[in-house]
C-alpha cells in the first residue's frame, strides 16, 4: 500500500481492520454496521436516522457524517469478500458519484476465490484475517467513472421500495464482483417464496422455524441443533450473526396476525442466546407448509423494502438455471433471458 499523494479518507469494514489501517494511513473511518439487516435509505442524510431506529443508536456515526459531506477528499474502501463489505461499498460509492469524489478501492480479499452460493442459500462468510491481509499492503485501485457509476446504481436498487431490479441484476450472472452471487441469494432468502399458487415461509424463516420442538429450547440450543444437522442456518448466521436467531424468534412470539411461537424469559441470564427459551405454539407448524396470509409473519425491512408486506408483495421465485430472484405475488415468472441481460 504505497503513501497516498494526495488527499484520502479510508474506510474500513470493522474495528480491527480499522486499527490496522491507522497504523498506515489517516484518516480512517470504521464502518460498524451490517446493512445486510434492516432498513436503509439512498437519502446519505436520512439513512443514518433510519439504522438508528433500527438499532436503537447509531453504528457508524463518524462515517455517516463524512459520507453526508457536499465536496471532500477521495474516498478509499478496504473492500473484505463478503456480501457486507460488497453492500457497504456500494453505499460507498454512491456518495463519492454523487458529491463528485474520487473512488478507491483496497481489495483485502483479492487472494481469497471464497465459496460459490450451492443452491438457494448463500455460502456461508469467507473468513479472511483482515488486519493481517492489510499487513501485507495490498495495492491501492482507483475505480473508473463506470465501475463507480454502476456501484452506486446498485445501492440505489438496494434501496428502493421495490426490491425486484436489485436482485435481478444479482441473479443475472453479472461479473461486476464475485459476491455478488452470495448477496442476491442472501437478498431473496429473506422474501416468502411462491411455488406454484402456494406461498410459503422465506427460505431463511423456514431454516430458523424448522428447529423449533414442542419443548422449551433456547437459541443456543436451537443453533447447536442446526450446526449438527447441516441445514444450511450456520451460513446464514455468518453473514447475519448468531443474535438474529434470538431477534427473529422474538419478532414471531410477539407478532400480533397469528401467534406461531411461545416464548418465556429467564432474566437472571445475562447471554440473549440463553435469555429467552422457545418452542411451538399449539398447533402451528402448519405455517412450515404454506402461509395462511402474508399478515401471519411478522414483516422484515431489507434495504428500502420489506418482506410479508400484504400491500407490496414481494415473493422469491427460482428459475430454471436454480437462481432465486424476487418478483411480485402473481405476476407470470420473467423470461430467462429478462433476467440475465
Amino acid at each position: 500500500m504505497a503513501k497516498p499523494t494526495r488527499s484520502i479518507v479510508y474506510v474500513a469494514a470493522g474495528r480491527v481492520a480499522g486499527a490496522e489501517l491507522a497504523r498506515k494511513v489517516a484518516p480512517v473511518l470504521i464502518d460498524d454496521d451490517n446493512l445486510l439487516l434492516g432498513p436503509s435509505s439512498a437519502d446519505p442524510k436520512r439513512h443514518p436516522a433510519v439504522r438508528a431506529r433500527y438499532w436503537g443508536r447509531s453504528p457508524s456515526a463518524r462515517l455517516d457524517r463524512e459520507l453526508a459531506r457536499t465536496s471532500g477528499a477521495a474516498l478509499c474502501v478496504a473492500l473484505p469478500p463478503t456480501p457486507g463489505g460488497l453492500l457497504s461499498f456500494f453505499r460507498v460509492a454512491a456518495s463519492a458519484v454523487q458529491r463528485g469524489r474520487s473512488l478507491l478501492v483496497i481489495d483485502v480479499g483479492r487472494d481469497v476465490a471464497g465459496a460459490s452460493p450451492q443452491g438457494h442459500d448463500p455460502a456461508k462468510a469467507t473468513e479472511v484475517d483482515l488486519a493481517e491481509a492489510l499487513r501485507r499492503k495490498p495495492p491501492v485501485a482507483e475505480r473508473s467513472n463506470l465501475e463507480a457509476a454502476l456501484a452506486a446504481t446498485l445501492w440505489r436498487l438496494w434501496c428502493r421500495r421495490s426490491p425486484v431490479a436489485f436482485s435481478r441484476f444479482c441473479a443475472s450472472g453479472s461479473r461486476f464482483h464475485p459476491q455478488l452471487a452470495n448477496l442476491g441469494r442472501y437478498h431473496a432468502g429473506k422474501f416468502p417464496r411462491q411455488v406454484g399458487q402456494a406461498v410459503l415461509l422465506s427460505r431463511v424463516d423456514e431454516l430458523v422455524l424448522n428447529q423449533l420442538s414442542r419443548e422449551w429450547l433456547t437459541p443456543m440450543e436451537l443453533f447447536v441443533n442446526a450446526m449438527k444437522a447441516r441445514t444450511g442456518l450456520y451460513a446464514w448466521f455468518t453473514h447475519m450473526g448468531d443474535l438474529y436467531l434470538t431477534k427473529r424468534l422474538l419478532e414471531w412470539s410477539r407478532h400480533g396476525h397469528g401467534r406461531v411461537v411461545d416464548c418465556r424469559e429467564h432474566p437472571g441470564e445475562q447471554s440473549e442466546l440463553k435469555r429467552w427459551s422457545f418452542r411451538w405454539h399449539a398447533r402451528s407448524e402448519t405455517i412450515l407448509e404454506a402461509l395462511p396470509s402474508l399478515h401471519s409473519a411478522p414483516p422484515v425491512p431489507i434495504g428500502g423494502a420489506v418482506a410479508y408486506d400484504p400491500d407490496r408483495a414481494w415473493v422469491c421465485r427460482v428459475d430454471t438455471g436454480g437462481t432465486p430472484y424476487l418478483s411480485r405475488l402473481g405476476e407470470a415468472p420473467a423470461p430467462a433471458s429478462d433476467r440475465r441481460a
